[in-house]
């Protein structure tokens, strides 16, 4: 076990993440001229301007560029646990939630599109199963044997990103509620706080668990060659501090916005539409 280099110049550059980031930029811009997100459909009163969906898309790929093939991504895979638990925040908690609100007032789907699949999105994406589903694919990944597993096959590593990305996206989705019809009942902001609060609970603990525990629980990283001085353990104390305060702070922030815009934009909430019961939301619309 030796000293390993990491260096600003170490970019992956995987030519299917490239690829994959291309051809998702290139959708969005086809769904903007075609005026699939235009301003006569939003509904959303998250933004102030529909200025500001191409920024919020440009940070979210970003971020997943970042995350994918920056030496975050390197010095994950090879050497260090607390660069993995940021670009695993970051292709969760950050990327996400900044593509669901570039997409905020998008047009809804024609009623007979995609039924099927419209229905499964819809049972998915109910506040409470998004967040058992979030917290079931964050701890499964880190049981030993199967994160270990990640980092010696390239297969079940991008089976991994993917199903992070997928469980972000429908975590944030009742969230953001990004397409909507004009009348749909919203899910309350106390719902949403209560969705935040709960799903911050799991990788409390387990930050907490790296963050306090005097062995590496992780084989790959026990045996990895060392970076910058750092033991494995050291390194997984890091890491559990950077996923229970990082991954905190991220919820904290999201948890003011939705408390400040239920004072801000009351008529934006549900618990002002007469008792209603919880959103007959239509997902994919």
């Amino acid at each position: 076990m030796g000293e390993a280099h990491l260096s600003a110049a170490d970019w992956s550059w995987e030519p299917t993440v490239i690829v994959g980031l291309v051809v998702l930029s290139a959708g969005y811009v086809l769904a903007l001229r075609r005026g699939r997100i235009g301003g006569a459909d939003d509904v959303s009163p998250w933004l102030p301007g529909q200025c500001w969906r191409p920024v919020l898309f440009a940070s979210g790929i970003v971020t997943a560029f970042v995350a994918l093939l920056s030496p975050i991504d390197t010095g994950g895979d090879n050497y260090l646990l607390s660069l993995h638990m940021i670009q695993h925040l970051l292709l969760m908690m950050v990327a996400p939630p900044l593509l669901l609100l570039a997409i905020a007032g998008a047009a809804p789907l024609p009623a007979a599109a995609a039924p099927r699949l419209r229905r499964l999105w819809t049972l998915i994406t109910r506040p409470w199963p998004a967040v058992i589903s979030f917290n079931a694919v964050l701890l499964l990944w880190h049981l030993p044997a199967l994160y270990d597993a990640t980092l010696r096959n390239e297969g079940i590593h991008v089976i991994e990103h993917l199903t992070f990305i997928a469980m972000g996206l429908v975590f944030w989705w009742p969230i953001v509620d990004p397409i909507r019809r004009q009348g749909t009942r919203l899910i309350s902001s106390m719902e949403k706080i209560a969705m935040l609060v709960v799903a911050g609970v799991p990788p409390t603990v387990l930050g907490f668990v790296f963050a306090l525990g005097g062995t590496a629980y992780y084989d790959f990283y026990a045996r990895a060659p060392r970076l910058w001085g750092l033991t494995p353990t050291v390194d997984q104390q890091i890491a559990g501090v950077i996923m229970f305060g990082l991954g905190n702070i991220i919820y904290f922030v999201a948890i003011s916005i939705v408390f400040l815009r239920m004072f801000g934009n009351p008529a934006d909430d549900e618990s002002d539409t007469a008792g209603e019961p919880l959103a007959v939301r239509e997902a994919v619309r």
